[in-house]
């Protein structure tokens, strides 16, 4: 029954491990990641996709589910007097989830390569877009820094994935060699393991009971009742039988994005509560991810 979800759990106690004995190698790992694994994934699961109306329509729908997220975090966090910097932090961890590594790697085992691209849309034009967007303007303005368009342009437009998804979308128009289709195949396929490694490698456990209250309503908030939401109202307009809904309600159910987390710390806001989400969140998923699955199955 956990087959799918095992590797994902030995993956992270692998990274844990490392660190515990030998040293904390995530840095480097996460960028091996940013700047070869993911955007082979992106390069070998764009290529042969036709792009069209259906695709716009769910990265609309993607970023519809996400800023309904972001606005009851508002509410709940206001609703419980949470001040300034505390509310930024909420709606940080209890709105954007770790869509591409953990992500990635949850669709991977439960539906198959094949159904990575719903997770890679959903990430690249959803969470990645918002959090470098909004989730910049919420963590300043928590913080009380000033804004800079600037800087989140820039952040958008030298991202190594938006620029490989856009490049591919030019190489669509050219037959690729084999050698270079396998050659992607192999680097993306090293995403999923050497993200969850070093995933893995970022848990820390000491600060599991800061602000426990604010955190549990936080991923309660993000993976339970967003997800329940979400169910809902595909089984209202949608077909849940069909698997790029199941994979769109896991991708809701993600515990908080990594990135997102890093944004709020560098940001000035709550960094043992961020972090506290982050680790409580990557180990709640291993049983409330594969609860939706199974659920939806």
């Amino acid at each position: 029954m956990l087959d799918p979800v095992l590797p994902i759990a030995l993956y992270l106690l692998l990274g844990y491990l490392f660190k515990i004995f030998f040293k904390d190698n995530s840095k480097e790992l996460v960028e091996f990641v940013i700047y070869f694994s993911l955007p082979a994934m992106v390069f070998v699961k764009i290529y042969p996709l036709t792009l069209d109306l259906k695709i716009l329509n769910l990265i609309c729908m993607f970023n519809t589910i996400i800023i309904v997220n972001l606005i009851l975090a508002y509410l709940i966090g206001k609703f419980f007097a949470l001040e300034k910097k505390t509310l930024a932090t909420f709606m940080i961890i209890a709105t954007f989830g770790n869509t591409s590594f953990i992500g990635f790697s949850y669709i991977d085992a439960f539906y198959g390569q094949d159904y990575v691209v719903y997770a890679l849309i959903y990430d690249l034009f959803g969470s990645f877009l918002l959090v470098v967007s909004l989730g910049a303007f919420i963590i300043n303005w928590g913080s009380g820094n000033v804004v800079h368009f600037k800087s989140i342009l820039k952040s958008v437009l030298i991202f190594p994935p938006i620029i490989i998804f856009f490049i591919t979308v030019v190489l669509k128009f050219f037959d690729m060699p084999t050698f270079i289709m396998n050659t992607a195949q192999t680097i993306g396929a090293t995403l999923v393991p050497l993200a969850m490694i070093a995933i893995g490698m970022k848990l820390e456990i000491k600060n599991i009971f800061y602000k426990v209250r604010i955190t549990s309503l936080a991923l309660t908030l993000k993976m339970l009742i967003m997800p329940i939401f979400v169910m809902i109202l595909f089984g209202i307009f949608y077909n849940l039988d069909e698997t790029w809904s199941k994979a769109t309600i896991l991708e809701v159910a993600m515990p908080p994005m990594t990135t997102a987390v890093i944004l709020a710390i560098k940001g000035g806001l709550d960094e043992r509560l961020a972090i506290n989400a982050l680790v409580i969140g990557v180990i709640f998923s291993l049983a409330s991810v594969t609860g939706f699955y199974y659920f939806l199955a």
